[in-house]
């Protein structure tokens, strides 16, 4: 008796242990943390980029273009990586959503947004032509913008970094079926003999 009941209070005191490290309130604040981790961290990010914009701004001054494009060009880089997820995602839950249903049901469905997507194309083709009919744009256009336009295009320069950085860039196509059918090359090089400016991306 005396030894199971020394085995009784040593399981208790370990229950009662654990259960004390457990009761404090700080682990609430430390699930809290790790479930709004992608959240305090998107806001944390968002309130440090533009307190180091604001410093930047006040200590270094006006930026150049070509400053202004080294700096944002990693988040181009990571808004074209989003934007090449969208397709595969929205097609994937699709497919998905679509295998999960029944057939009757799902036909129906497919009619459905047949219907509505041949009707919201022909609506909006009929709101095009209206609008261009009424405003009817670029009729005091005179044509002297294309000639600049393309006098600047040929003085812009393009630099071994900016082909480096725009090859790199090309590598993540915002829309991968376009970059299937589509090829991208710089012509820049032939830009380069013509003058000592340069170019920026859009």
């Amino acid at each position: 008796m005396s030894e199971n009941g020394s085995v009784k209070n040593t399981t208790n005191v370990e229950v009662f242990e654990s259960e004390e490290v457990k009761s404090p309130k700080n682990n609430k604040w430390v699930s809290c943390l790790k479930t709004n981790l992608l959240t305090l961290a998107t806001i944390g990010g968002v309130a440090c980029g533009v307190i180091l914009g604001i410093i930047l701004r006040e200590t270094v001054g006006v930026f150049t273009k070509r400053e202004v494009m080294y700096i944002s060009y990693v988040g181009d880089l990571f808004l074209r990586m989003l934007k090449s997820l969208i397709l595969p995602l929205i097609v994937s839950s699709l497919v998905s959503a679509i295998a999960s249903l029944d057939l009757s049901l799902s036909g129906r469905i497919a009619a459905r947004a047949i219907v509505y997507y041949i009707t919201t194309t022909f609506v909006a083709v009929i709101l095009g032509i209206a609008l261009v009919a009424s405003i009817k744009p670029g009729s005091g256009h005179s044509g002297e913008s294309n000639t600049d336009a393309g006098h600047t295009e040929a003085q812009r320069n393009v630099t071994t970094v900016d082909t480096l950085l725009d090859l790199v860039k090309n590598m993540f196509p915002p829309n991968i079926v376009q970059a299937c059918v589509e090829q991208i090359y710089l012509n820049g090089i032939l830009m380069k003999k013509l003058s000592q400016e340069q170019i920026f991306w859009d």
